[in-house]
């Protein structure tokens, strides 16, 4: 027995050296922490203690005509400081596999900010000329080499969608210069406006495709298209089942030019109910008030949204300064429309106009920035019967200010 001692210690080495050899697996942990001071001086929507802004309310007058908005604001948050881990190990089915698993303090309510929220949990399966992605991630629509670099939260939202679900993804790159993608979602915590379940019940996934031209180190283009389904409600108010649903679409249209001492990036969205990307939008009964069946079923009709953004900034590696501008606009439905409480998301605005000029330092791995807003919401005072607004208030205007200290690791 002691004989065979030194060729069973000689076997148990053996084994993990065979296994280090076959791409062990690797953990690689990184993220932020991030310092903020919010100023504000008209009372705006937000959300999280106001780390996602949004815009300014709807103008609200007192009894002798002042506006009761016209108020500042000021806060302090650290709350979407940020972990993570990247995951790589041995090849499978003859792809390298990878993963992360990513998570922050920003929670998935106003009721639950500073609580530990997933953001991302995905695998990945990379072929030589194909990826499948199998997880939670950014929608297809938040294309990660073309989002705007504000120093406000959230890219720019609502202007720019903001989204994360859960999703199939397969991507198959044709050439150097051309790749194409197709993929399928379910709604997680970004949900469309109205039951948080009525994707999920539709019994079918959101899906997406994307063609990109182009490289992110010179010049790049692409355009997506999506469509949903949702079912609202399986019963009437008569109590008869309905398995009514709502299709959208949407459409977006992005680029990105990259030259020694500027960046310039632009995108254009179009489409139906884009509640679910944080953006204006939702659904209503089809018809009018008095044509509907409100006791019985009813067909639904669409909001349509349009949005466009651009940013451009500087290359310098210390000192970076940089410009966003977005409109985003409601179109109404291109159907006759009766609203419905809780099927909409920001309806009630006209349009909505910001401007913020930023400068960033860089100093290693600690950074800071400063980043000043100008907002423009116009709300509709008047609509038509397609929900198109047809009248305008006076428009509420806000000043956000953001400083920021980042600390990478």
């Amino acid at each position: 027995m002691y004989k065979l001692l030194p060729f069973i210690i000689a076997s148990l080495t053996f084994i993990p050296q065979a296994r280090t050899e076959e791409k062990p697996i690797q953990i690689k942990p990184y993220g932020y922490i991030s310092y903020e001071i919010l100023y504000d001086t008209y009372r705006s929507m937000d959300t999280r203690d106001g780390e996602l802004y949004l815009f300014p309310k709807k103008p609200q007058y007192d009894i002798y005509g002042n506006d009761i908005n016209k108020r500042s604001k000021f806060n302090m948050l650290s709350v979407h400081s940020r972990f993570g881990i990247n995951i790589s190990g041995p090849d499978a089915l003859g792809a390298r596999t990878s993963g992360r698993m990513e998570a922050d303090f920003f929670g998935t309510h106003q009721n639950y900010v500073r609580m530990v929220r997933m953001r991302q949990a995905f695998i990945r399966l990379n072929w030589e000329n194909t990826e499948l992605l199998m997880g939670n991630t950014f929608h297809p629509t938040f294309v990660l080499d073309c989002f705007p670099l504000t120093v406000s939260f959230a890219a720019a939202v609502p202007f720019h969608p903001l989204n994360r679900s859960p999703q199939l993804r397969v991507t198959h790159n044709f050439s150097t210069d051309f790749s194409a993608s197709l993929s399928f979602l379910v709604h997680g915590y970004h949900y469309s406006a109205g039951p948080s379940d009525a994707q999920r019940n539709s019994g079918l996934p959101e899906s997406v495709i994307q063609l990109r031209w182009g490289n992110s180190r010179d010049i790049m283009l692409g355009v997506t298209g999506g469509y949903k389904f949702l079912s609202p409600r399986d019963i009437t108010n008569n109590g008869m089942a309905t398995s009514k649903t709502v299709g959208a679409y949407h459409l977006q249209g992005f680029t990105k030019w990259v030259t020694s001492p500027v960046t310039i990036k632009a995108e254009a969205m179009y489409g139906e109910n884009m509640s679910h990307f944080v953006m204006i939008g939702g659904y209503g009964a089809k018809g009018t008030p008095q044509t509907i069946d409100w006791e019985g079923d009813y067909d639904y009709a669409n909001l349509r949204t349009l949005s466009l953004w651009t940013d451009i900034h500087s290359n310098h590696e210390i000192w970076q300064w940089g410009l966003f501008a977005g409109y985003t606009e409601n179109l109404g439905s291109k159907d006759l429309y009766t609203p419905i409480a809780g099927l909409s998301r920001y309806d009630d605005l006209h349009y909505l106009l910001r401007v913020s000029p930023r400068i960033t330092y860089f100093t290693n791995n600690l950074s800071f920035g400063l980043e000043y807003s100008y907002y423009n919401a116009v709300y509709a005072e008047n609509f038509d019967e397609y929900r198109r607004p047809s009248a305008s208030m006076d428009a509420a205007i806000n000043s956000h200010i953001v400083f920021q200290a980042k600390y990478d690791f």
